[in-house]
């Protein structure tokens, strides 16, 4: 008769050899594990550092298209500054005396910014061992927006306030003054003095700017190892 509830004892060398066994499965698949979990650290890392490296090429090319504006922009400061001074010297205008200055400043200097490489790598996760990199990324792209809108501000307000103001005394196209009837008026004199507040609030945005980027450059080159 068959009785129930009764199992086979397992000898002491069977269970040894049991716990060998569990032991090896666990050990394998642990080591499985570790080694999956280094190839794809290495992967990452490796990914990681070609995206830092296209951030280094991207912020090179905006830093050299700053410094190409740099000498630009200072001009078009002093000249809206010479302008305003002539204005208001209160001595006879004469066209040869402000011709130079009147067309310099209608002219508008604007940076060419990518954004490209500092958006892909903000929008990736390879490691957290960079979280300083994309806090100064963020940074500088919030500084890059600023930038953007306000040089498009300032030229929609240069193009609508002074340009179709001077329409019908100043010929752009030919850079030649028909009257000087506006350029003398009081409402020309507040034109050109808010030109020149804007120019520098705009060269500090350009300097505060640069300087991030220049910031960005040294942290780059520090995460390369170079």
């Amino acid at each position: 008769m068959v009785k129930f509830g009764t199992s086979r004892r397992l000898k002491k060398g069977d269970i040894y050899t049991y716990m060998m066994e569990i032991f090896i499965v666990i050990f394998g698949i642990t080591v499985a594990y570790q080694l999956n979990v280094y190839y794809e650290d290495k992967k990452d890392l490796k990914l990681e550092k070609a995206a830092i490296e296209r951030l280094l090429n991207e912020n090179t090319t905006n830093l050299n298209s700053f410094e190409n504006l740099i000498e630009n922009r200072l001009k078009l400061e002093q000249d809206t500054r010479q302008l305003a001074r002539f204005l208001y010297a209160g001595d006879n205008l004469s066209q040869d005396s402000i011709s130079h200055y009147l067309f310099d400043i209608n002219r508008t200097h604007k940076p060419i910014i990518q954004m490209e490489a500092l958006n892909f790598y903000l929008n990736t996760n390879y490691t957290n061992k960079n979280s300083d990199l994309k806090s100064e990324l963020i940074t500088l792209k919030s500084f890059y927006l600023e930038l953007r809108e306000v040089v498009e501000y300032y030229v929609r307000m240069k193009e609508k306030y002074y340009g179709d103001f001077l329409v019908s005394d100043v010929d752009f196209g030919e850079e030649r003054i028909i009257t000087l009837d506006k350029i003398q008026s009081v409402e020309f004199k507040n034109l050109v003095v808010n030109l020149l507040s804007n120019e520098l609030e705009l060269n500090a945005l350009f300097d505060k700017v640069y300087g991030q980027s220049t910031v960005l450059e040294e942290s780059i080159l520090s995460k390369l190892g170079r």
